[in-house]
């Protein structure tokens, strides 16, 4: 695709079109993946904080996270949870399936019903 903007727009109750955001892209050559940031959830909300800390040896940590994503629309939404994970890192627990997706992240999907709440909970061990 050539620079430029592109606009993405989704159809509404009655069939027709709502504009939903747009974004810059650069030249992205064919077959090749494209990200889209065309704006900010206000009605999908998350809160992320560290359940647990132990030092298993002098450079290996154990940490637990939980997430809580709350979904205040009408409809149910799959929230792409991406993770940064400093270290060699071993993923021990998780309620959700995951990916790794770099050498340093990691990458749930996670499922919302529509006024409802998830909890992602996931235990890793790092070793610096």
């Amino acid at each position: 695709m050539p620079a430029g903007v592109v606009r993405v727009y989704q159809a509404d109750s009655k069939g027709g079109l709502q504009f939903v955001g747009e974004d810059r892209i650069n030249h992205t050559p064919k077959d090749e993946e494209l990200n889209l940031k065309i704006g900010n959830a206000f009605d999908v909300t998350c809160e992320r904080s560290q359940i647990d800390f132990e030092k298993t040896s002098p450079n290996v940590y154990e940490l637990e996270y939980q997430i809580t994503l709350r979904n205040h629309k009408a409809t149910a939404v799959n929230v792409e949870v991406n993770e940064p994970i400093g270290g060699t890192w071993k993923m021990l627990s998780s309620s959700h399936a995951w990916k790794k997706t770099a050498a340093w992240a990691s990458q749930f999907m996670v499922p919302v019903a529509s006024d409802g709440t998830a909890t992602l909970k996931y235990r890793v061990r790092v070793t610096y």
